[in-house]
């Protein structure tokens, strides 16, 4: 099977979960004998990917972003067309505005712009864009079951044409490797993930400082991840102090070890489709504090202590019986590594390749 995939975000500096799962997705086709996988986008990208990997890139505007959309709108669909594709695989909502000849595959993680959580020019691109590329598209792919039912009750697209197919866990978190050691407190409270308001990082800090006054000991808290870009509305964030520390984007091996050494993961976002953060953390064997709130109970289902995110205080009293309470900690350790072992990226790209099958 010959799969072309829109790659226009492939090689962002600091790629956020959607990207970075649309990367492992792409790399995992690439890996399998039978398949044959065209990245469109950038030339450059040839630098990062095996020789059996096609680069179609003719016309391409590189690392100019708003040009780049319009290319993946006007170029990918011409070259598409002309190449002998079976399936053309749009990972980020991406889609073209008009069918291409072969049936197109959609991504759509969640629908946060639909529902006003991005920021004035993101969000009328993608209220205006996203539902034109549902129209042509034959399937589309969702992370989780509650984001099906967003997508059902938001786009244009009927409930038989979405699939739930779950994200996995990549395997450098589920071995046995240490990482590479990252200068950090003895104690701390982690989270890792954008700087989008919908993933609630205010009351995370206010929570933060509700448990510090709980607890006679020195825990920071870490935020990891890139920065608020212009897409996200902007947050109030409280002043970083010497109690907050924020990195910025780190190697996967340096996270791996800042997983490992964190007392907690902390993940109270107001609106997930999926969350892949929170996986990887009980990979590592990291209890994990979530948000009781859309695709999360799902997802972790039972393996996490779980929180109303709006409530402050009872989010600190989460996190002081967690690292207060050996059982309670202990447990929630046991039930996550046992929850991860079912996210693997093998069954992930085998159910993809039963729908590629079922279209093309």
């Amino acid at each position: 099977m010959h799969i072309g995939i829109n790659a226009r975000t492939f090689l962002t500096d600091e790629p956020g979960g959607a990207v970075q799962t649309a990367i492992k997705i792409a790399k995992r086709l690439a890996e399998r004998d039978d398949v044959e996988v065209t990245l469109y986008g950038s030339k450059n990208l040839k630098n990062a990917w095996p020789n059996n990997v096609s680069i179609r890139g003719f016309g391409y505007p590189n690392k100019i972003n708003f040009f780049g959309v319009i290319w993946e709108r006007s170029v990918l669909p011409a070259l598409a067309s002309r190449d002998d594709i079976d399936i053309l695989l749009c990972p980020n909502g991406n889609a073209p505005m008009t069918p291409v000849n072969c049936p197109i595959i959609t991504y759509i993680h969640d629908i946060n712009a639909q529902k006003g959580m991005s920021s004035g020019v993101h969000q009328i691109y993608r209220r205006l864009l996203v539902p034109q590329g549902v129209k042509v598209s034959n399937k589309i792919i969702t992370v989780s079951e509650f984001s099906k039912r967003e997508i059902q009750k938001h786009l244009p697209v009927h409930s038989s044409d979405i699939h739930a197919i779950y994200n996995g866990v990549d395997d450098y978190y589920l071995n046995n490797k240490e990482g590479v050691e990252y200068e950090l407190p003895e104690e701390y409270i982690l989270y890792v993930g954008s700087m989008n308001p919908r993933k609630n990082i205010s009351n995370l800090i206010k929570s933060f400082n509700i448990f510090k006054d709980k607890i006679d000991s020195n825990y920071k808290l870490v935020l990891i991840g890139p920065g608020n870009k212009y897409i996200f509305k902007k947050i109030d964030m409280v002043e970083d102090g010497s109690d907050i520390i924020t990195p910025g984007f780190v190697s996967q091996p340096e996270l791996k070890y800042i997983y490992k050494n964190a007392s907690l993961f902390a993940y109270i976002s107001k609106y997930e489709g999926f969350g892949l953060p929170p996986l990887e953390a009980m990979a590592c064997g990291t209890p994990v504090v979530a948000s009781e709130s859309t695709s999360l109970p799902e997802v972790l289902n039972g393996a996490a202590a779980f929180v109303d995110p709006e409530e402050e205080v009872e989010i600190a009293d989460k996190f002081l019986e967690v690292v207060s309470n050996k059982d309670v900690r202990n447990k929630l350790q046991r039930d996550g590594l046992q929850h991860v072992q079912s996210y693997t990226w093998e069954s992930t790209i085998d159910k993809l390749l039963a729908i590629f099958e079922d279209v093309k």
